[in-house]
């Protein structure tokens, strides 16, 4: 282990400065069907019993759902919300713009659900994912789909992407700070050693006879990988990575 995690986990150890008392704060914050969407997928790829960290937690509801999975979860958020509907005892306060208290590898998987596109530096918390994960071990992270037809036609109209206007000279709603697009990713998941296996999205919305005779114009100077209904359509686009397998282990 490195001095700089070791530096972090110490610290963590004792962040309570971060403090919430929100009484109107969400049960959670995720577009409509993310969470579902993403539990099916972790259906899909996680067998019961393995060690997972949920990163932001936020209220903790995802964190609760997982924990039903028989999932061992790790909830990870840089408040204490309140209120909290999943085991506080269970709860880690830090801030994923840094280096997270945790040791490489300590997770079988690691969940974010619209997390990184408020961070500094999403090419660091790529980094990091894959840091926590251990060899074999998958990522599931998911962000708002700005390379949609619907958010594109938001830059062209307004000015901006869906989900990131401004609300004053200094920040955007929901303290929104990066669009993340797929090519942005698909950097970030090479230079972070890791690997794509599957692409989905919350779901198939904004699909109409209209939108489907602008694609191939709005997608006619994209990257073939990058012109399917995927990203096309869906308000939240989400990331199935896998970190490869050590030399010589299994899958």
């Amino acid at each position: 282990m490195s001095r700089l995690v070791q530096a972090a986990i110490n610290k963590g150890a004792g962040l309570s400065d971060f403090q919430t008392n929100s009484d109107d704060w969400p049960e959670h914050a995720a577009a409509p069907n993310t969470h579902n969407r993403v539990l099916e997928l972790v259906q899909q790829y996680l067998p019961a019993g393995l060690k997972v960290c949920d990163l932001p937690c936020g209220a903790g509801m995802f964190s609760a759902r997982l924990s039903q999975l028989g999932m061992d979860v790790t909830a990870v958020d840089l408040e204490a919300v309140e209120p909290f509907y999943f085991d506080k005892a269970r709860r880690v306060l830090a801030d994923a713009n840094l280096i997270l208290p945790f040791a490489d590898g300590e997770f079988d998987a690691l969940v974010s659900i619209e997390g990184i596109e408020h961070l500094e530096n999403p090419s660091f918390f790529m980094r990091e994912c894959a840091r926590l994960v251990k060899p074999g071990g998958l990522v599931i992270l998911s962000t708002p789909n700005v390379d949609s037809y619907r958010s594109r036609r938001s830059t062209y109209v307004h000015g901006f992407h869906k989900y990131f206007k401004p609300v004053s000279a200094h920040h955007k709603m929901a303290w929104h700070l990066h669009p993340i697009d797929m090519t942005f990713v698909r950097g970030a998941v090479r230079k972070a050693g890791l690997e794509i296996l599957e692409v989905a999205v919350n779901r198939m919305t904004g699909k109409n006879l209209w939108s489907e005779a602008l694609r191939p114009i709005f997608n006619r100077k994209l990257p073939a990988e990058l012109r399917g209904e995927i990203p096309y359509y869906g308000e939240v686009i989400i990331y199935i990575l896998k970190k490869p397998a050590a030399d010589g282990a299994g899958a």
